[in-house]
């Protein structure tokens, strides 16, 4: 059976894939019903309770590259972490009590996730929510506040270093050339040593 699929995906990836019309289905045409998509009911789950006792952060290098480390074991190709800064804020996206730092992963996808709507298409999105849905829930149970949105997640990945835009508004990496789906920035209050963005 492994086999069988073997072959079957070497043949789509050998013909393009662009011909077969159940897979241009699966990439391209959004769902007929909203509840099949995953991703809306990952971004929306309810934030969990902040643990009530710190974990004391005494080295937040080392605590950031943990955090680094938690996202691409869960899925994430890149991981950065930006000092926050207010152009880096939607309107009305912070509270009263400002969080310092924010967290973004970037996905690869074969696929420009602005444009392929399909299940398939925004399997990128959906992996960065499962993502998000981990980092934040791991910096909370640490004891810090963690919330994921409110800054704009392209702003934050090229202040973190992860790569710079293109004409189109995309974010470019050195490590593939294939389309980056950026998800949410999880905006934080845990120490981290925000990364230097290299020239």
């Amino acid at each position: 059976m492994v086999a069988k699929f073997g072959r079957w995906l070497l043949g789509r990836w050998l013909t393009g894939g662009s011909r077969d019309p159940l897979w241009d289905h699966f990439i391209n045409r959004t769902p007929a019903d909203p509840k099949n998509n995953l991703t809306p009911a990952l971004q929306g789950a309810p934030e969990g309770r902040i643990y009530p006792v710190k974990t004391e952060v005494s080295d937040p290098q080392t605590m950031s590259q943990q955090i680094k480390e938690l996202g691409q074991w869960v899925g994430a190709d890149l991981v950065g972490i930006a000092a926050l800064q207010p152009d880096h804020l939607r309107p009305g996206g912070q509270s009263d009590a400002p969080y310092p730092f924010a967290v973004v992963c970037a996905i690869a996808s074969d696929y420009d996730p602005r444009e392929a709507k399909g299940l398939g298409g925004q399997l990128a999105g959906q992996n960065g929510a499962v993502v998000n849905h981990h980092l934040r829930n791991y910096i909370r149970e640490l004891g810090y506040r963690a919330s994921i949105g409110g800054a704009d997640p392209l702003a934050v990945a090229v202040a973190a270093g992860l790569g710079t835009l293109d004409r189109h508004g995309r974010l470019v990496t050195k490590i593939r050339s294939s389309y980056m789906h950026v998800a949410d920035a999880i905006l934080t209050d845990l120490p981290l040593a925000p990364d230097v963005p290299q020239p």
